[in-house]
C-alpha cells in the first residue's frame, strides 16, 4: 500500500502494483460503508439478542477492516493497543 502515496509511478510494474491497491482500498471503502448501513438497519430488528449479536460482529468486522488499514499502511502493532 506504500506505493499508493508515491507523487507519480513511473514504471509499469508500480502502476500494476497501485492499480492492485486502489482495488484493495475500494474493497475496503465499500466494506465500512456496508457496515455502517447495518449499524443504521440494526435498529430496525426487534429480537434484542439478535440486535446485540450483530452489533458486535459488525463492530468486530469494522474493527479487523481498521486493523488491517493500520497494519498494511506500515504502523506498529503496538499503535492498535
Amino acid at each position: 500500500m506504500c506505493a499508493l502515496f508515491i507523487p507519480r509511478l513511473w514504471d509499469y510494474k508500480s502502476a500494476l502494483k497501485g492499480r492492485r491497491n486502489t482495488a484493495v482500498l475500494v474493497i475496503l471503502a465499500l466494506s465500512l460503508l456496508l457496515g455502517g448501513c447495518l449499524l443504521w438497519a440494526i435498529k430496525f430488528i426487534a429480537h434484542p439478542t439478535a440486535r446485540t449479536l450483530l452489533r458486535v460482529f459488525v463492530g468486530l468486522c469494522l474493527a479487523a477492516v481498521v486493523a488491517y488499514l493500520v497494519l498494511a499502511s506500515g504502523f506498529p502493532t503496538s499503535l492498535l493497543v
